[in-house]
């Protein structure tokens, strides 16, 4: 096994993760377990990340596969706890619209090899904030079935984060495109002799 092919490899253990948290909210219906496999699942996320990038492990299989199992996990997680009426829908559908978007930009992204897909602080934020809004959902369900305002206390700025995130990675990749359009532009000039 090359070592290059570890964060591969945790990606697929992401994967693999997301049929074990379906597993545990619908036939075992524990909950907790479930939850403590979520934030295993983003601990592999954050491994695979650290070393790919200390170590220049990234590959073009790592570039689709790591975001899949991301998008994959989070979306997953989002249904199961709809269905389980733990999230409200408008919360889960934010998510779903973020997720979606930031999916098509990344791969736009890498259809362009000059360019190359980063995680951005306001992203890695909307990430924490939606673990730690996972995390009481689950943790305090009954209490905040009780209590909708203090719920949406807390799933409001979650969902607007989040949406903020989309936001922010629209304008990032924008940006990037145009400026490897540019980029681009010069160097077909330079070949052309202008």
């Amino acid at each position: 096994m090359k070592l290059k092919n570890i964060p591969n490899i945790l990606s697929v253990i992401r994967i693999l993760l997301v049929f074990v948290f379906v597993y545990l909210v619908f036939v075992t219906d524990n909950l907790l377990a479930a939850l403590f496999v979520f934030f295993l699942a983003g601990a592999t996320d954050v491994v695979d990340g650290y070393l790919a990038r200390r170590n220049n492990w990234i590959t073009n299989l790592g570039k689709i596969l790591d975001p899949f199992a991301d998008k994959l996990m989070q979306c997953t997680v989002l249904v199961c706890l709809w269905i389980k009426n733990i999230v409200p829908i408008w919360f889960a559908l934010a998510f779903f619209l973020k997720e979606f978007i930031t999916l098509l930009l990344g791969a736009l992204a890498i259809k362009r090899r000059s360019v190359n897909v980063v995680s951005r602080w306001y992203g890695k934020l909307a990430v924490c904030l939606f673990y730690l809004t996972i995390a009481i959902s689950v943790i305090w369900k009954d209490f905040l079935s009780a209590n909708p305002i203090i719920a949406l206390l807390i799933y409001v700025p979650t969902a607007v984060f989040g949406i903020g995130a989309m936001l922010g990675y629209i304008k990032h990749y924008s940006y990037l495109k145009k400026e490897a359009v540019c980029k681009d532009g010069i160097i077909n000039n330079i070949r052309k002799g202008k």
